[in-house]
Parts: structure tokens; C-alpha cells; sequence
């Protein structure tokens, strides 16, 4: 693994959690590729990354089982998705309880609820990075309110590496487009984006 593609495994902070639930969430974004052109409709997004800049992160350079921080939603193509399933299919849990053990067999539900009960995430650790692989997993399946919560628990952490809410961003849109209900959904964005800001404000004045 190259430097410019290592993932950090210390802090991942963020203060004042937000918990949004899945009807209750934020972000009005363009619908297009957000990995690709990073556009987004709602200027409080401020993403500045050039549109003509490569991703940084290869999925063949980092563990699928930091995907979830590292990679946006339109970079999961079929052999990502596929090698995402085998991964979290051969994981065997010791600790974690029930919920966690429903999680990672695909139960959206319980994933949310896992990921939910890691927050304020921190630290790196293989449980989280388990935990919201499990997340991943349910969103690439097209569920919406999986792909609202990765946006969320995403944009309130601090990854290391400036792109969070690039990556929320992504994760947002791809609820956006398989919600049965897109314009509850989009109700989300005031509080989602007031979070994030927020959120900024805090590591701004720390």
C-alpha cells in the first residue's frame, strides 16, 4: 500500500453526535456520479475537491473491510460488492451479541442499530470497521434508509483524510435514488447538513 493510500487507524472523532433517524435525515444532492464530478446541489455540502481529481483511494490497495471509509457508493462495482459479501460472510463473531451476528448476515435493521450504538465513533477498531462493513453490505443492497445511516455516521466522523463528506455525499445520494419515498428522504438534508456543519465548527474551534 502506497502513503497517499494508507487509511489511518488512530482517532476518528467528531463531538456533539447526532443521532437523525432514517425519516428524519438530511442532503439534497445531484444524482450523478458524486465520486466522479462531485457535484452537489446544495452548496453547504462544500466539497472543493477539484471534479478532474482521481479518487485517492483503490479498492485493491485498502481491506474491504475499510471500504466503508475509504471508498465512495459508485466505486462499488460487481467484483467489490461480490468480494464485500465474501468478506463479511467469512467473519465469525465472538463478541457483539446477537444484533451483530443478524447484521452481518444482512439484517438492515440491526445494522443500523449497531452502527447507532457505536456513536460518537472515535477509534479504528476491527469491531467498528466490522460493524459498518455489515452497514455497507445492507445499502449496496439498494436499502435506502442503510445508505442514509452510512452517510450519517460518516459526515459526524472525523476519517483522517478530509473527504467524510464527500463520501456522506455519496452514500446519500444512493438512498436518495432506491427510496420508496424520495421526498421524505430529502426532508433529511436541513438535519443532516445542519450536524455536519456543526461538526465542523466544533474541529474548527478545538
Amino acid at each position: 500500500m502506497t502513503d497517499d493510500t494508507k487509511v489511518p487507524e488512530r482517532k476518528l472523532r467528531h463531538k456533539e453526535p447526532r443521532r437523525a433517524g432514517a425519516d428524519s435525515a438530511p442532503l439534497a444532492i445531484d444524482r450523478g456520479s458524486v465520486a466522479a464530478n462531485a457535484s452537489i446541489d446544495n452548496p453547504a455540502w462544500r466539497i472543493k475537491r477539484p471534479p478532474d481529481r482521481p479518487w485517492p483511494f483503490k479498492a485493491e490497495n485498502v481491506s474491504p473491510l475499510q471500504w466503508w471509509r475509504t471508498l465512495p457508493s459508485d466505486a462499488f462495482r460487481d467484483a467489490e460488492q461480490i468480494l464485500l459479501l465474501t468478506t463479511v460472510e467469512r467473519i465469525g463473531v465472538l463478541h457483539g451479541g446477537d444484533d451483530l451476528a443478524a447484521a452481518l448476515a444482512g439484517d438492515a435493521a440491526a445494522a443500523i442499530g449497531v452502527a447507532f450504538s457505536l456513536m460518537p465513533i472515535e477509534t479504528a477498531t476491527l469491531t467498528v470497521d466490522i460493524a459498518m462493513t455489515a452497514l455497507c453490505r445492507c445499502a449496496l443492497a439498494r436499502n435506502a434508509a442503510a445508505a442514509l445511516v452510512m452517510a450519517q455516521v460518516i459526515g459526524l466522523t472525523d476519517l483522517n483524510h478530509g473527504l467524510a463528506t464527500e463520501l456522506a455525499a455519496s452514500w446519500y445520494t444512493r438512498g436518495l435514488r432506491y427510496s420508496s419515498n424520495p421526498r421524505k428522504f430529502s426532508q433529511a438534508e436541513a438535519v443532516l447538513l445542519t450536524a455536519f456543519q456543526e461538526r465542523h465548527r466544533d474541529g474548527e474551534s478545538a
